[in-house]
């Protein structure tokens, strides 16, 4: 694959905790949940398994990291697969044994795309180290998902993305879904 490693805190040039004006990005959030923003990012080391990088940010900081690999059109996956097997091979040499490990997604049989394109995709690999004490090079958790996507032609395809999350990333994304539960309570007692 030519790829770089991909190592947590810094992984391609992007780092958990720094400010997001550090880095080129796009003018306006993709996405937005109370204060939790969604920004694309070009990163200063791209990875050449990856063609879609974002991150979330919580007052303008970095909390989240996420590399998607290019959509794969093909039946069996072989390029998503190749993505997910490259990744898991250099994560459990640098974290150990995931916590959580799909050895294998008989469910699929030989349509991958179309069956996470209908299951809405599958968490494959997981390291959560919250807790586990401070290590520069280490996020609070690491989580590898394949995915499915219809085009707008109508065809399905297949992806992976690989999520690298601060400490702070669970406690700060309930809180922002928490708010919006919040907000949408009183604007339909509101509307009462």
């Amino acid at each position: 694959f030519g790829a770089a490693p991909v190592f947590a805190a810094g992984a391609f040039g992007l780092e958990l905790g720094a400010d997001l004006s550090g880095y080129e990005h796009g003018a306006q959030p993709v996405s937005e949940r109370w204060q939790l923003k969604m920004y694309e990012v070009t990163p200063p080391s791209p990875d050449s398994r990856f063609d879609t990088y974002a991150v979330d940010t919580f007052q303008g900081r970095i909390i989240r990291i996420m590399a998607s690999s290019p959509d794969d059109p093909s039946e069996n996956g072989a390029s998503t697969l190749g993505v997910l097997e490259s990744l898991k091979d250099e994560l459990v040499k640098k974290y150990g044994e995931p916590s959580l490990n799909l050895e294998d997604i008989e469910d699929a049989g030989d349509d991958l795309r179309g069956y996470l394109a209908d299951e809405g995709g599958l968490e494959v690999l997981e390291w959560n180290f919250a807790g586990a004490g401070n290590d520069a090079d280490r996020p609070g958790a690491a989580y590898v998902f394949l995915a499915g996507s219809e085009t707008d032609a109508g065809k399905q395809t297949s992806y992976c993305t690989l999520y690298l999350e601060s400490e702070e990333y669970p406690s700060i994304s309930d809180q922002a879904s928490q708010m919006e539960q919040s907000g949408e309570a009183e604007q339909a007692e509101a509307a009462e």
